[in-house]
């Protein structure tokens, strides 16, 4: 397809699609993973930018210009107003809340909400409530008042229910978590403007629609990753119970979010699901059959999966196959990628796997050298996306100049 005609914005659109759909654009598709570079690559502090997205617009656009990517990865910061307002006690933040340097990237602490066999019970006969009024203000301790909120009394004979459904400590907890909302609304608003500027400058954008496997975020979010890990062993049907049960709620809200923002892409980043963490078995049994469901929900949207898989994922290639064919995107972190490409090639676009490490502190021949090695390996036949391992942050900018120069030189078709 003759795409010299179109806007730059189609051009780049058709070549990453091309290759999503196991095609051979004019030419290897670049499309760089990025996180905190958008602050510390361009003199901007996280601190900054997670008070205001919109601080980040200069450093997006010098860095459109530098690196002219086919598909930008959109910042994605959090807002600090939020968190501090709410007191959040489930992230770590620059400043001086915990007294941290204003370039420290923000971090999530990992807790477990369900430490007893009865929380596991009580969180299965009615996850809403057990959300609202036992996560919730522990996650948020501005919110703790949701301990006391009844939904059960507010629908009572009387209307001085109302009274019983919504004590004081309640209310303050709700007039919180309103404003708390509305602040994050304003914060994405920020976000927003930074997308739409990369639409008009020309370029394609992913990363503002995010969605989890059910695996994960019920790990990640309630009962906390080592402990779920462990749970594979000692209960591992509870487990199953429970991430389907997530998943009934959080894939179509995920979806809706995403048509709601006119999103191509939704980005999956995979947690749990490692190598490392998890053996071939348990992979099969309980990762990926929410993720199998989440994948297909949103192919049957018309949305393309963006997966990031993350860590060591070479006795998952086999398992991945189960997917329909040129509608996926698998980035990896680490693969053997000529295994990858011999296993997958025929069924779903690969990507990723350039050491971000060496985009900070390798050298300009080294990452041409693995640059081309990556080519020669992935490349023929199309279905190919260069990428990197795990987000860019402090880099040397040399090396991105590098990396980007010989995916352009070495990667035509």
């Amino acid at each position: 397809m003759d795409t010299s005609s179109l806007p730059p914005i189609a051009i780049r659109s058709s070549r990453v699609q091309t290759a999503v759909a196991l095609g051979t654009p004019d030419r290897v598709p670049f499309v760089p993973m990025l996180g905190n570079i958008y602050s510390l690559g361009y003199d901007v502090t996280i601190y900054d930018a997670m008070k205001d997205a919109k601080n980040l617009m200069p450093a997006m656009e010098k860095l459109l210009a530098q690196y002219d990517p086919d598909l930008l990865n959109a910042p994605t910061f959090f807002p600090i107003d939020v968190l501090e307002f709410a007191k959040s006690t489930c992230m770590c933040w620059p400043g001086e809340t915990h007294n941290l340097p204003l370039n420290t990237p923000y971090q999530y602490i990992d807790h477990s909400y369900i430490e007893t066999d009865e929380d596991f019970d009580d969180f299965l006969r009615d996850p809403s409530y057990f959300l609202l009024t036992r996560v919730a203000p522990k996650r948020y301790a501005g919110l703790s008042g949701l301990a006391y909120f009844n939904p059960y009394g507010l629908c009572g004979p009387s209307p001085l229910s109302f009274a019983d459904g919504l004590t004081p400590p309640a209310i303050e907890a709700m007039e919180k978590l309103i404003a708390s909302a509305k602040m994050a609304m304003g914060y994405i608003g920020g976000l927003i403007s930074l997308e739409l500027r990369a639409i008009e400058l020309g370029y394609p954008v992913f990363g503002g629609a995010v969605a989890l496997n059910p695996f994960d975020e019920f790990a990640d979010c309630i009962r906390g990753l080592i402990p779920t890990i462990t749970d594979l062993l000692t209960d591992p049907e509870k487990v199953a119970i429970a991430t389907e049960r997530w998943g009934e709620i959080s894939i179509p809200t995920a979806i809706a979010k995403a048509k709601m923002m006119h999103a191509s892409y939704i980005m999956i980043p995979l947690h749990c699901g490692i190598d490392e963490f998890m053996s071939p078995t348990n992979y099969e049994k309980y990762y990926w059959p929410p993720l199998k469901k989440l994948i297909t929900a949103i192919i049957n949207n018309g949305i393309t999966p963006f997966i990031l898989c993350e860590g060591g994922y070479n006795s998952r290639l086999e398992t991945l196959l189960d997917v329909p064919k040129g509608k996926v995107i698998y980035s990896f972190e680490k693969v053997d990628m000529k295994q990858a490409k011999k296993i997958l090639g025929n069924t779903a676009c690969i990507a990723g796997n350039m050491p971000t490490s060496a985009l900070i502190s390798g050298t300009p021949e080294k990452v041409v050298e693995l640059t081309k090695k990556l080519l020669d390996d992935c490349a023929p036949g199309g279905g190919y996306i260069m990428s990197n391992s795990i987000s860019l942050d402090n880099v040397d900018h040399r090396l991105m100049e590098a990396w980007h120069e010989a995916t352009l030189k070495y990667g035509k078709y």
